[in-house]
């Protein structure tokens, strides 16, 4: 149990301390996408929770151990992919899915032996298909991000300038 304590606290920690490499404008270009997923996350581990689909151990209170995970590797993976592939959206996937099928095929049982998380009702492959989704999300409220002022400032333009035309 001390262990499992103990890797908690450095994954979390560990993971935080690659954030400064990412760099000050890269940070606060990705920051709100990250938050957005994280936030997700922690709402499908409940709903999953409640299905069944998989376990999380206790962790260090207030927190479970799946929350150490999501505030911290997965926190700052969602940084670094989105530094390192956003832009190159089928980069970005395949990256993405390399990324989560070492995990899931090879880490898994790291993260049961640490008493993070166990899978319950649910295989490999659908947690899978489960974390692309949530790749794909992660892409796509950072694409919206960046081209939603774009498209505002368009309709704005375009209403400016038919005003102009019908004065």
């Amino acid at each position: 149990m001390k262990s499992s304590k103990l890797f908690l606290i450095s994954m979390l920690i560990l993971s935080w301390l690659t954030l400064p490499f990412l760099g000050k404008n890269a940070l606060k270009k990705y920051l709100p996408s990250a938050i957005f997923i994280s936030v997700l996350t922690k709402f499908l581990d409940k709903f999953g929770e409640r299905k069944k689909w998989w376990h999380f151990y206790k962790g260090i209170s207030p927190l479970d151990s799946m929350d150490f995970f999501n505030f911290g590797p997965y926190f700052a993976t969602s940084l670094w992919m989105l530094k390192l592939f956003y832009g190159k959206f089928w980069v970005f996937l395949v990256s993405n899915t390399i990324l989560q099928v070492v995990f899931i095929y090879l880490g898994l049982k790291y993260v049961k032996r640490f008493r993070i998380l166990s899978l319950v009702f649910l295989t490999k492959f659908q947690y899978l298909v489960i974390d692309i989704f949530r790749a794909i999300l992660l892409y796509s409220f950072q694409w919206t991000k960046d081209k939603l002022p774009i498209f505002i400032k368009d309709i704005q333009n375009k209403k400016t300038s038919f005003n102009e035309n019908n004065s």
